[in-house]
């Protein structure tokens, strides 16, 4: 009698694996709608989404598993375009109950206005460790990020999010690296500003402040 190797019936698994910044609910509802031999893994993180998609092929199936990675990380590439939101953090920076307002330099069409320093969310950041890096790049000091004074949408279908934070002990005095200037200004200062966008909506959370 001839014996013959017969794989698991488990068969193999293949997964991929992304971190998203998108929003849990969308994500959850978009995966309702893939094939039932994919397994989807929605895990809230504090930097997002963890988006985990697998597939169990039987040990009959000899497809590559280049081909099946292939599948399953195009599959989650569509989620993503699908689901994510661009995410805008900006800093009240206060001392001595004056903010920190910077005035930009580009793009041509918002040259001259102001905003409260900051920028966009890489992917696999928080929130927080996104405007301590953007604080350093743009004003080149270290800060804390304390809590959330308020957020909302931008004309480009981004959220900005903006937070109060403050100079760490020894950190370099805030200065424009990429701005055409930025000021310590006054709660009574903050009103006639030509403010960049949705930026000027926040002005009563962060006299609140000072």
């Amino acid at each position: 009698m001839t014996a013959r190797r017969t794989a698991p019936a488990s068969g193999r698994v293949y997964r991929v694996a992304e971190l998203i910044d998108a929003d849990p609910d969308r994500v959850r509802q978009a995966v309702r709608s893939l094939p039932g031999r994919v397994r989807p893994i929605v895990a809230e993180v504090p930097a997002g989404v963890l988006l985990t998609l697998e597939v169990r092929l039987p040990w009959w199936d000899r497809r590559a598993r280049r081909t099946a990675l292939v599948r399953l990380s195009r599959t989650l590439r569509n989620i993503e375009r699908r689901t994510q939101r661009r995410t805008v953090v900006a800093a009240a920076l206060i001392v001595d109950r004056k903010v920190l307002v910077a005035q930009r330099a580009m793009p041509p069409q918002l040259a001259g206005q102001w905003e409260f320093p900051g920028g966009k969310v890489e992917r696999g950041e928080t929130r927080a460790a996104a405007l301590m890096r953007e604080c350093c790049e743009e004003l080149g000091c270290q800060v804390a990020v304390g809590p959330e004074l308020g957020r909302g949408p931008l004309a480009d279908r981004a959220e900005l999010v903006l937070f109060h934070v403050s100079l760490l002990p020894g950190s370099p005095q805030p200065r424009a690296l990429e701005n055409q200037d930025v000021r310590w200004l006054s709660a009574r200062e903050l009103e006639g500003l030509d403010w960049v966008g949705s930026n000027g909506r926040y002005v009563t959370e962060v006299t609140a402040r000072l």
